[in-house]
């Protein structure tokens, strides 16, 4: 510390300093001075010392150092001094002198192309760095950042240098001159090659060979195998260390409670090969001898060692210990038995008491604490949504026990409503130990579910590619449009109070939906629909009303022309869906009645199956019931969670009824009413593999059954199996069964040996999923696949055995505004068998569906 002149700057002989007794002085004034006549920020200076002019100081003192202190800490500085010019008033001039720290003019990656730089600006932070102060931290952590970068792809002998090179810029005369103060960084990598794993050797294993050691790690550290392209063996060091953690939890399984990695190291063989060495100590084999339970006054002993699974003389299993007691998935251990009974409180800790050679006597500590219930629920984030869809929805009510349980069906019950994004779902309990509850808070964020579908597709011609059998046919593709909105979460109520609506009435969770379908002339679809989830407001009792009315031409005649051919079909359907509480509440109950009514003109000569002469109106009238039990997590992207469906339609059996005499009725009169019973079984289990890796398997089975033998199968309500099904309508009231691999309908018109549709088929799907992208815009997933089906003529030809196979990958993506939108590339493996079916690949378009 010195003096110096305010006016001239210059330094004057140093005043001697009282360490004794320090000397009080005002501050009258700070100035800042920069070495290099640079401009800055004095205020700026001034404002992070700390000081102030007025300000009470003592020389020596703290408060300087401190201010020194604050300026080093802005990193803004290389060089800062302090001079003082004490006035025989007692005030003092105090000036700071400092050397501003150079600035970042721009960076540049060496030799990398755009998209690989831009990746390091976001993984390094330079993105944006221009006027940032140069610090050796800043230098340092970029290069930190970059080499692991690199050596999370492998690269584990990854250099880095920096070049700083003074900054330029263009004078008043556009000449280069140096830019003050300012550097460029050129960043310099050499990667090197790619570091992969030849081998890795174990030492002071027994119980474990090598092969089963290596097994535990190898998703993230394989050995190298010339042979086989496709396994990756790359040293990635993080995550090799995350992954020893798997070695001890695989002895920890097996008993051996004192494993442990001694230690590890690396032999590099080559610039690309290294060999891994893990030195272990496996310790004894130890087996419970003893297992207690203390502090547990709800439930008995018997009660807990049956959810603890564990007896005396089992091998001790760390692992299995803590699922038995606080991890189970399923939910059925200690913790959730208590938790389930408003035990939130609850604490449980197992203590081993005595380890005696290769025995443990454990003894399980309990403090059930009091029995809490719930006090205030509540929900935050609906935007749209109603509060009441909410809750009614929610199974922890105010006064209630709590229940763990009840949280987690209640936030799977939000998931699939569709109106909220899965992920975001979350739950805030807050405990209030004074009194003895626990408030609840649901924190929900709404996610688009409304769906505007406009799209077109190639289909055949006159009976969208059903060739007619007489003369006249359109057999040419045409475009088929596709025009429709969904409202997934209409509200009927607010429908006349224009002041309540978000864009349109909503919020209510009903259903309604409008969809037209055309290609001009041959074919016309219209359909409405509409749903109340909870019918009456009271139960979850799902009503809803269909329509659809269909035109289907199969040639090219004028519609004046007698010889013209048509068929009609219109429906009418009211279901209901019902929520069951037994055998468990995942089951539901649907039933409901349905009127069709076909009308017909000139569709004889085999066409579909009809008989010659057969003409008019046929009335189709159905009662249906269906039982589901559905525990999926999500509707868009299930990742656990099964669903069971069997589904029965049926007609009455008039001819029974009435005691027709079918040999003496015309042909019109035998078929003005459809007689069938049909039957199907849908079952789909979701299997989660890996993260979002989900294994989906779906078998579908059904069958269509007569009543009268004379009047034989019906014509309508068939399975026509082949293809993606993609325009999803039942053309001729047939249904249609997608099977990717085959051409449109081309198995069930092999069985039949025509288009009519078959009365049996059977379908299995296996089909491996991996989540892209799960958000609120979009979900995206890849696949790929085994299916396997087959359509039968009759029971007599039945034959599960006999069905044709077919692999392929393929990629779906839903969006809230157009609904699901698929593409597959498939290998029918028995294409031979089908000749409709033309080659073994198709790819595969749909809409709107699963496969």
């Amino acid at each position: 510390m010195g003096q110096v002149s305010d006016s001239s700057f210059s330094l004057v002989p140093t005043i001697p300093y009282d360490f004794v007794e320090p000397t009080p002085y005002t501050i009258r004034k700070i100035l800042v001075y920069e070495v290099n006549g640079k401009p800055i920020q004095k205020a700026q200076a001034v404002f992070y010392s700390g000081l102030s002019i007025g300000q009470k100081i003592t020389i020596p003192g703290e408060q300087i150092p401190k201010a020194l202190s604050n300026l080093w800490d802005q990193s803004m500085f290389s060089d800062i001094q302090v001079y003082f010019q004490p006035n025989e008033d007692g005030t003092i001039v105090v000036i700071f002198r400092v050397e501003e720290q150079l600035r970042i003019d721009g960076h540049r990656f060496v030799n990398l192309s755009n998209a690989q730089s831009k990746k390091l600006d976001d993984e390094t932070g330079l993105k944006g760095s221009k006027g940032t102060y140069i610090t050796p931290n800043i230098i340092n952590r970029s290069k930190e950042k970059i080499i692991a970068y690199y050596q999370e792809k492998g690269y584990y002998n990854v250099k880095v240098s920096v070049l700083r090179k003074q900054a330029t810029q263009r004078d008043k005369k556009d000449s280069l001159v140096a830019k003050v103060g300012y550097e460029n960084f050129d960043y310099l990598i050499d990667r090197g090659s790619k570091v992969k794993v030849q081998d890795i050797v174990f030492d002071g294993n027994e119980y474990f060979s090598d092969k089963k050691l290596r097994e535990t790690i190898k998703k993230i550290t394989r050995r190298h195998h010339k042979w086989n392209i496709l396994i990756s063996s790359k040293y990635i060091e993080s995550k090799f260390e995350k992954e020893k953690s798997n070695i001890i939890n695989g002895y920890l399984s097996k008993g051996y409670r004192d494993a442990r990695i001694l230690s590890d190291s690396i032999q590099l063989i080559s610039s690309d090969r290294i060999v891994l060495h893990i030195q272990l100590f496996e310790g004894n084999l130890y087996r419970y001898r003893s297992i207690n339970w203390k502090g547990n006054i709800k439930y008995t002993n018997g009660t807990l060692d049956t959810i603890l699974g564990i007896r005396r003389g089992d091998v001790f299993n760390q692992i299995d210990l803590d699922e038995h007691l606080t991890a189970n998935k399923n939910g059925y251990d200690v913790q959730s038995l208590y938790m389930n009974d408003g035990y939130l409180f609850f604490r449980m800790i197992p203590v081993e008491v005595g380890i005696f050679r290769d025995s443990i006597d454990l003894e399980i500590r309990i403090e059930e604490g009091p029995q809490t219930k719930v006090g205030v629920v509540e929900w935050k984030g609906n935007t749209k949504t109603s509060d009441r869809v909410i809750q009614r929805e929610i199974r922890t009510r105010p006064g209630d026990v709590f229940s763990k349980s009840d949280i987690q069906r209640t936030m799977r019950d939000l998931s699939t409503l569709g109106l909220f994004d899965p992920e975001k779902l979350n739950v805030n309990p807050k405990p209030n130990a004074e009194d003895g509850t626990v408030d609840i808070e649901y924190l929900v964020i709404e996610k688009p579910s409304d769906q505007i579908e406009l799209s077109g597709g190639w289909g055949g011609g006159g009976g969208m590619g059903m060739g007619n059998f007489n003369q006249g046919t359109n057999n040419t593709p045409s475009l088929i449009g596709t025009a429709g909105v969904s409202l997934n979460n209409f509200s009927r109520r607010k429908l006349f109070h224009p002041d309540l609506y978000n864009q349109f009435p909503s919020g209510d969770a009903q259903k309604l939906s409008l969809r037209a379908q055309s290609n001009g002339a041959n074919f016309q679809s219209y359909s409405f629909s509409y749903g109340e989830p909870w019918f009456g407001g009271k139960k979850p009792n799902n009503l809803s009303l269909s329509f659809n009315h269909t035109v289907n031409s199969f040639d090219f005649r004028q519609k004046s022309d007698p010889l013209h051919q048509v068929l009609t079909s219109s429906i009418v359907q009211l279901n209901c869906n019902s929520r069951l509480n037994w055998p468990d509440d995942f089951f539901s109950l649907s039933y409901g009645v349905a009127f069709n009514k076909y009308q017909m003109k000139n569709m004889d000569g085999g066409f579909y199956g009809f008989p010659k002469g057969f003409k008019g109106i046929s009335y189709n009238p159905t009662l249906t019931l269906s039982l589901t039990r559905s525990s999926l997590s999500d509707v868009i992207f299930p990742m656990s969670g099964s669903q069971f469906t069997i589904w029965l339609s049926a007609t009455p059996p008039i001819s029974l009824i009435l005691n027709q005499d079918i040999d003496k009725m015309s042909i019109t009169e035998k078929y003005k009413w459809a007689e069938y019973h049909k039957w199907k079984f849908d079952a789909e289990w979701y299997t989660p593999v890996y993260k979002k890796l989900i294994l989906m398997t779906k078998v579908r089975m059904g069958f269509l059954g007569s009543y009268n033998p004379k009047l034989g199968l019906t014509f309508f309500e068939r399975f026509q199996v082949g293809g993606a099904g993609m325009f999803g309508f039942n053309i001729a009231a047939t249904e249609i069964i997608s099977q990717r691999g085959y051409d449109n309908y081309t198995i069930s018109a092999t069985a039949m040996g025509s288009e009519a549709g078959a009365p049996i088929f059977n379908k299995f799907t296996i089909e491996l999923r991996q989540a892209i992208t799960t958000g609120q815009t979009a979900t995206v997933y890849a696949l790929a696949f085994l299916e396997a089906g087959e359509a039968w003529s009759s029971i007599a030809k039945y034959n599960p055995f006999q069905l044709k196979r077919a692999a392929g990958v393929g990629i779906r993506l839903f969006m809230p505004m157009f609904g699901l939108i698929g593409l597959d590339w498939a290998y029918g493996f028995d294409y031979a068998q089908v000749p409709r079916s033309g080659k073994p690949t198709q790819i595969h378009f749909t809409i709107g569906q699963q496969l």
